[in-house]
């Protein structure tokens, strides 16, 4: 191996890293969320740098095997064509001389085919246009290149990186001690009326490491459906079989499984103590997926739901009323009316809306009183691109959704089906439990759905695929 392959290799593993360092400190830092991208993203520079500096100087195979593996796959299956293009023209012995800069800048940096690419592309075009028509265009870049670029780029980089049943192994294990070390700070909070991350106080709404309780709540959907399927639906398997699980073989161990049913009980419990009707109704609807995919998965699920209402719902309603009547009326009055201001900015500016991240100045036009986000993630989305931004996006999550269905029937190792099922479900949940608050602008929150998309489109590569080591 050359020393620009060993290169390549090394920044290939740390962006790895970088992505188990950001799953797992998400919940408790902003600012270590915000430097574990960073250095995502400059990982992927030196990589793709040396990449751009290599092409026409190895040969295509070796430097696939190296530098994209799952690409390296179709290669292999069609023989002297290499489907994403990265190293089109650039083989052994070519000069480099005979490609031009921009043709090989093109090469080096485009990004890794999945099938999310092209829907990605126009949704950051509509972005782009919205941006050039913008109220305020300073604040419009500014949004466009620190929001919306680094989210899709956290998606692009993951699908990236995450290419082996070891990798995906590594980060769900790392997310799951993420969400334990969560739960438990959650239950500490509850009982002893603080947090041991931050001494936040707790009065009536758990809310653990995060600023807000429906925050908690929104990061408990995306996960509960994860903690569900390793629970009750991975296959319990020997140790010669662990390659029949797709290399989740430790997941599917009894021991283990008694761990993750404490884990997806214990979320159950700090979910329905956020009181987050939003992230209940996510919990809720999000049992949609799984009666589409899993008739086993739909009754129990259904049956957790259950009896989690059971237990949470008169707690809700006691809090609620009489002694908050009024001030929950305030609340719900107080939205319908933030929904109202974003329909009417919608109305003015429709097609690609007042411009990327200018909700909060353009809404003051809108209102004398106090102002706000809609809480509505869609609302907002549509009222900054407009229809055709919140379109594109419906777009994006559609292409997800459409092929993590068509992708069941034909992935091979049990494990990683289930696991596809549970990640679609939670991010369905999230998705549904953003319609009724700013989960897509929360720094957190917007930053743990991209990954989790990256995330299912990886699992349902892996899982497809029994040669991938």
């Amino acid at each position: 191996m050359s020393k620009s392959e060993r290169f390549i290799n090394g920044c290939d593993q740390l962006m790895a890293f970088s992505f188990y360092a950001l799953i797992y400190f998400l919940p408790v830092s902003i600012a270590l969320s915000e430097t574990f991208t960073g250095l995502s993203f400059f990982a992927y520079l030196l990589k793709r740098g040396a990449v751009f500096y290599s092409i026409g100087k190895y040969k295509k195979q070796m430097l696939l095997e190296n530098s994209f593996p799952m690409q390296q796959r179709r290669y292999d299956e069609r023989s002297e064509e290499f489907s994403c293009g990265l190293l089109k023209g650039g083989g052994a012995g070519e000069d480099k001389t005979n490609i031009s800069v921009w043709r090989k800048l093109w090469m080096a940096y485009k990004p890794v085919p999945n099938p999310l690419n092209i829907s990605i592309y126009i949704f950051l075009l509509v972005n782009l246009i919205s941006v050039a028509q913008s109220q305020y265009l300073l604040l419009s870049i500014e949004g466009f290149i620190g929001k919306v670029l680094q989210s899709v780029f956290l998606y692009f980089n993951f699908v990236e990186c995450m290419h082996s049943n070891k990798r995906i192994k590594a980060f769900l294990g790392v997310l799951l001690v993420s969400c334990t070390l969560i739960v438990m700070n959650g239950i500490y909070q509850y009982y002893a009326e603080y947090d041991f991350f931050f001494g936040h106080v707790y009065s009536d709404r758990l809310y653990s490491s995060f600023r807000h309780a429906n925050d908690f709540g929104a990061y408990l959907v995306m996960l509960i459906p994860i903690l569900f399927c390793i629970t009750f639906l991975f296959k319990t398997a020997p140790k010669e079989k662990g390659q029949a699980q797709g290399g989740l073989a430790y997941f599917s161990a009894a021991n283990t499984k008694i761990l993750t049913f404490i884990l997806f009980a214990s979320a159950m419990v700090c979910l329905g103590l956020t009181l987050s009707r939003g992230a209940w109704i996510g919990l809720i609807v999000s049992i949609l997926f799984f009666g589409i995919t899993n008739r086993k998965a739909l009754l129990l699920y259904g049956l957790a739901i259950v009896v989690f209402l059971a237990f949470f719902y008169p707690r809700l309603t006691t809090f609620r009323a009489p002694i908050n009547d009024k001030k929950s009326f305030q609340i719900e009055n107080n939205r319908l009316r933030y929904w109202q201001r974003a329909l009417d900015i919608i109305k003015d500016y429709p097609y690609f809306g007042s411009g990327v991240n200018t909700y909060a100045l353009v809404e003051g036009r809108y209102s004398t009183g106090w102002g706000g986000y809609p809480h509505n993630s869609f609302l907002q989305m549509a009222s900054d691109t407009g229809l055709i931004g919140v379109a594109s996006f419906l777009w994006v999550l559609w292409i997800l959704f459409w092929n993590s269905l068509k992708s069941l029937r034909r992935t091979v190792n049990h494990a990683y089906k289930m696991l596809l099922i549970g990640a679609s479900t939670g991010l369905l949940g999230f998705l549904i439990h953003s319609f009724f608050d700013t989960n897509f602008y929360s720094v957190q929150l917007g930053s743990l759905m991209w990954v989790m998309m990256g995330f299912i489109m990886s699992v349902r590569e892996i899982g497809q695929d029994p040669k991938i080591p």
